[in-house]
């Protein structure tokens, strides 16, 4: 059952249905990710509106696929690798790589998801894709 979750999220998320991927978590949820912030901290959202205005905002410039290569589960949580792929819609720039994920489950919804990322890559990604979109926008 908590594979299947976790593959429904990821499934959705890689349709770019965002309403689908945050059915399946709590209303009450806590979605925390080491990479992100752009002061270093770890970033940290509470409750299934900010989650949802902060994966629009990302599928708002970027095309997404993430799929489950590992996962097990016990007492309650889940530990998984995940594969993931992004490409910048304006740039075409990628992001590819994987990344791990702790889930926590409250019967069949998920209610804390902490991610750790690669937070150089991913920082340096997302700084290179911006300043080339403010430098196309100054010429």
């Amino acid at each position: 059952m908590a594979r299947e979750i976790l593959d429904s999220t990821h499934n959705a998320w890689s349709r770019g249905d965002v309403e689908a991927l945050l059915a399946l978590y709590a209303d009450d949820l806590t979605y925390w990710c080491n990479a992100g912030s752009l002061d270093g901290v770890p970033y940290v959202i509470e409750g299934k509106q900010g989650l949802r205005t902060f994966l629009r905002s990302i599928l708002s410039v970027a095309e997404s696929a993430t799929a489950t290569e590992h996962f097990q589960f016990e007492e309650g949580i889940g530990r998984a690798k995940v594969e993931a792929y992004i490409r910048h819609r304006r740039t075409g720039h990628v992001l590819s790589g994987s990344y791990r994920q702790i889930i926590t489950f409250r019967g069949r919804k998920i209610i804390r998801l902490e991610e750790y990322h690669d937070a150089a890559k991913m920082a340096a990604f997302w700084r290179m894709v911006t300043s080339e979109e403010t430098a196309e926008g100054h010429k």
